[in-house]
């Protein structure tokens, strides 16, 4: 029994440890795939007296991704049953004309402003709308909730490698004598650490594996999808084979680094 809890220990600790690492990676993705929607959506709306060019915005704007004139003829439908033909097609002549202008990235509030100055320096923009505060404002909330993401699971992985660390050290002081007894006949380090190695590289593996399925189920089931649907926010799969490998191959390092560091520690003391 003390045996099976001593692996558990080890298994549940790398099992924190790689979830947390993983987690940051879910986060950011979610992050980065809500950034590109924000960019996708958002607009500035331009009014002007005369037709605007994109190549001539975008020698004063170079982040500038497109510039497409929003069509009137809605509001000219609206009014035709009210208006006769001749003053509607005054008015259409009336009309300024409306832009939506979408650029690269996100700017940031001084680089909205920067932009908005830049485009009320032309003589025919008479109205700007940037409807920059709600996006501003939603993607800032997203990037803190990354932040305090990544220090959590930095304490959690911090917490971890310790509670490793302890238990690789309990597991040393439990065989000090059969690995002595070895030293007597000349075993080099790592025969002598043999029986550590393996018994950390197998809870390591059990666990990395438990990670990686369990990332690969979450995002199909019907909870997690209703649930990310509601958000309007993208969970994303994982790749079994480029984040699982990785996740693998970091268990195995860090199980092979944790034993070498603890058990050269102990040896020097």
């Amino acid at each position: 029994m003390r045996s099976v809890n001593s692996h558990f220990s080890i298994m549940i600790s790398v099992f924190v440890l790689l979830f947390s690492f993983q987690f940051t990676n879910v986060i950011k993705s979610i992050v980065n795939d809500y950034a590109t929607k924000i960019v996708n959506d958002y607009a500035i709306v331009i009014v002007s007296s005369a037709e605007l060019k994109e190549d001539e915005l975008r020698k004063q704007i170079p982040e500038i991704e497109s510039l497409s004139e929003i069509s009137s003829k809605k509001i000219l439908d609206r009014l035709k049953n009210d208006m006769s033909s001749k003053n509607l097609s005054l008015l259409q002549v009336a009309l300024p004309k409306f832009y939506s202008l979408k650029l690269e990235s996100i700017p940031n509030k001084k680089r909205i402003e920067a932009i908005k100055q830049k485009l009320m320096g032309i003589n025919t923009i008479t109205r700007i709308e940037t409807f920059a505060k709600t996006h501003e404002k939603m993607f800032k909330m997203l990037q803190l909730l990354q932040a305090m993401v990544y220090i959590f699971a930095f304490f959690v992985a911090f917490v971890s490698i310790l509670l490793i660390f302890k238990q690789i050290r309990i597991w040393t002081y439990e065989h000090s004598r059969r690995m002595s007894i070895m030293t007597l006949f000349g075993a080099s380090f790592f025969m002598k650490s043999a029986m550590l190695y393996r018994m950390t590289l197998v809870d390591s593996l059990v666990s990395s594996i438990l990670v990686c399925a369990l990332y690969t189920v979450a995002p199909r089931l019907a909870i997690v999808k209703d649930f990310a649907a509601e958000l309007d926010i993208m969970v994303p799969e994982f790749d079994l084979l480029y984040q699982g490998g990785t996740l693998i191959g970091a268990s195995i390092l860090f199980a092979l680094v944790s034993v070498t560091i603890v058990s050269r520690k102990i040896g020097r003391v």
